[in-house]
């Protein structure tokens, strides 16, 4: 959880810190270009370092992997702290609503420094995502190594004993030795995955339809990123005080509660996300964020003080939007939707899409809102509309469907229009899926009583 909230808090600094006039004064007065090098920079070292993590992450092991992070992310926030003007250089991800949480908390703590005229204005922001990673390399000693991990390994009695650990029960445990024997299946079917080549994949040879559910979890990043998100986390306040002409003291303020926004709506798909379904959240929140970003556009085009005011609004929506789906469902829907046998490759894949993408917002966003105004916001309106056109389309739904079943929809299925099948589907085979849900809900059930 600490990484999550240091990863979202290190991206609402990059927002605070940017607008502060002694930060503007240290580094030169960053605009266009140089402000999105030294915003996007950040992004392409967690791109190399999640490239990195392919082949660094089995053999360290995830305990020490994340160490290593930490560890790395300590030593940049010192550099970043101590340095001064003769040393100049640019602003070096428990789950997705941690990076909310740390998002909001780091806007927060960027409003309240925001009254210092002295180094401490930025310095303290930027500074403070050390505790969180002071904290979470704490907090691994308490933690057990990855059982999955220690199996690769051949360490099956460790792996054992961290399994009881987790589950709080003894090793020999009926339910630790079902775990062993699904851990051991799963590996055995992952192993084959080594067998694929990525010339199958690109060609299409391998039976299960790699390429095209591989670029399903890629767009899905791809899309997670190019609504615009990043405009908003990493560039709002300078936003609402240069294209909606609000003063630097109300900008941040509205940025903050923004963030409140992002992170409370986040809590609809933790509750909710079942019943609603991975394609109908991402479709649907897609097109609300599209239906923001135009009336942004519209408003600021007319161009008045109250359009210009009522246009802040429509940020909250939009962040909201994105907070209720596409924060955190691609990465649901990449789990799901991947077979076993590519799932480590479509991972590292759609991951290292997510931080390019990334990378590339926060590169052009200050030369586009500087050059392009209201414009800018054309863009983002666009490229939602093809999102949510896209996941409409294309997407098969993976709610409340097994492993097999998604396997069969792939393997039964001539087509790649797999989202209009969706609207074909017979009111017997829904019926099918809540029976099947209701089955798992009474198998927890049956269980519980065994682990108090």
């Amino acid at each position: 959880m600490f990484a999550f909230i240091l990863y979202g808090f290190e991206q609402g600094e990059l927002a605070n810190v940017q607008n502060e006039a002694v930060f503007q004064s240290q580094f030169g007065h960053p605009q266009g270009n140089y402000l999105g090098i030294i915003v996007a920079i950040y992004n392409l070292g967690s791109f190399f370092g999640s490239m990195a993590n392919i082949w660094i992450g089995d053999k360290l092991g995830r305990k020490r992997a994340i160490w290593l992070g930490f560890t790395l992310v300590t030593i940049g926030v010192i550099l970043q702290c101590s340095s001064y003007s003769s040393h100049r250089g640019g602003l070096v991800a428990a789950e997705p609503q941690g990076v909310a949480f740390g998002i909001t908390v780091s806007y927060w703590i960027g409003y309240g420094c925001s009254k210092r005229t002295d180094q401490v204005s930025w310095r303290l922001p930027v500074g403070i995502q050390m505790l969180f990673a002071v904290l979470g390399i704490v907090m691994l000693f308490f933690c057990p190594e990855s059982p999955r991990w220690l199996m690769r390994v051949g360490r099956t009695q460790d792996a054992r004993y961290s399994l009881a650990t987790i589950n709080g029960v003894p090793e020999d445990h009926p339910r630790i030795s079902a775990i062993i024997d699904n851990i051991l299946y799963l590996q055995e079917i992952e192993g084959s995955g080594d067998k694929i080549t990525w010339g199958d994949i690109i060609m299409g040879r391998d039976a299960m339809h790699g390429r095209f559910r591989i670029m399903l979890t890629v767009f899905g990043q791809f899309w997670n990123q190019f609504g615009g998100i990043n405009l908003v986390v990493y560039y709002v306040p300078m936003v609402l005080e240069n294209n909606v002409g609000l003063s630097s003291n109300l900008a941040t303020i509205l940025g903050g509660c923004i963030m409140l926004t992002f992170f409370a709506t986040g809590f609809i798909p933790t509750l909710f996300l079942d019943k609603m379904g991975r394609r109908f959240a991402m479709a649907s929140g897609s097109a609300g964020q599209c239906i923001s970003m135009l009336l942004v556009t519209v408003l600021l085009r007319v161009g008045t003080k109250e359009s210009s005011v009522a246009a802040t609004a429509f940020f909250f929506t939009f962040i909201g939007l994105f907070g209720y789906a596409m924060n955190c469902v691609p990465w649901v829907y990449a789990a799901e939707v991947l077979p076993l046998q590519l799932r480590a490759k479509g991972n590292a894949i759609s991951v290292a899409t997510n931080w390019i993408c990334n990378f590339v917002i926060a590169m052009i966003t200050p030369i586009m809102t500087e050059n392009l105004a209201w414009k800018t916001y054309i863009v983002f309106t666009l490229t939602n509309a093809v999102a949510a056109i896209h996941f409409f389309v294309f997407y098969p739904e993976t709610s409340k469907r097994t492993l097999e079943d998604i396997e069969n929809i792939f393997l039964d299925s001539h087509t790649i229009f797999y989202g209009l099948q969706e609207i074909k589907r017979t009111p017997t085979e829904r019926l099918t899926e809540k029976l099947i849900d209701i089955e798992h809900v009474e198998t927890v059930e049956e269980r519980s009583p065994e682990s108090d």
